[in-house]
């Protein structure tokens, strides 16, 4: 099941992630009947993985990346979506570039490429960027692992990763993270009207899943249990 999608042109308005995370939901509803609830989930319930191709995966992905820097910079959502974000630390800086990011899955792996620059690297090519790879390990369905995921030493330049190694991987792991977030919530609502949570992913070949859960009932809002259990 793929939805296809072509990013919009450099300039374009911000894409909501939010808004991304339901437009494909409302295909997964179209398409898999069953797969979403219809209504509100009871506490602690986990419901079925939601799927995602890798395609999919790279549209929410940067749009979960726009949506931050657009918070960092004061960005309105009505502006010019950001192209890029500059990673600055001391006297050091690093330009990446938001629409080069792919998103690759194979088993166990979840892989955020991006382009990156600065005035110490350039491609054996000569072109002023340089693609660096940042690789996630996530659980499998025959290995589950929940939430975690370790991540491994980016794959680039050595001038690049050697210095900005920790700054990329939170980069690349808020977007994940994010996008998890987001799916999650638009996939559904607890009793209380609280959005879904994530608690598991998985990666494959195949693209990654994403499995949302209501909250257990230890971490319900006291004042919207007792509103939720006077309408029952």
């Amino acid at each position: 099941m793929a939805e296809r999608s072509t990013p919009g042109p450099s300039g374009a308005a911000a894409p909501d992630l939010e808004a991304e995370c339901r437009r494909y939901l409302d295909f997964v509803r179209r398409n898999c009947p069953g797969m979403l609830p219809d209504g509100p989930t009871e506490p602690g319930t986990p419901i079925d993985p939601i799927p995602v191709d890798a395609e999919r995966a790279t549209v929410l992905v940067r749009a979960a990346l726009r949506q931050a820097v657009s918070g960092q910079t004061g960005q309105r959502p009505t502006d010019a979506a950001p192209d890029a974000v500059v990673l600055i630390d001391g006297a050091d800086s690093l330009l990446v570039l938001l629409d080069s990011v792919r998103v690759r899955t194979a088993d166990g792996w979840i892989t955020v490429g991006v382009d990156v620059a600065c005035d110490q690297v350039r491609s054996h090519a000569g072109d002023p960027s340089v693609h660096v790879d940042i690789d996630f390990v996530v659980g499998t369905q025959k290995r589950p692992t929940g939430l975690l995921a370790a991540a491994t030493t980016p794959r680039g330049p050595s001038a690049i990763v050697d210095r900005w190694h920790d700054a990329m991987i939170a980069l690349a792991w808020r977007a994940l993270l994010d996008t998890a977030v987001a799916l999650s919530a638009a996939a559904g609502s607890d009793l209380d009207g609280t959005p879904l949570v994530p608690t598991r992913w998985t990666a494959s070949g195949a693209g990654l899943t994403v499995g949302p859960q209501a909250r257990h009932p230890f971490d319900r809002s006291p004042a919207t249990s007792r509103r939720s259990g006077a309408a029952r």
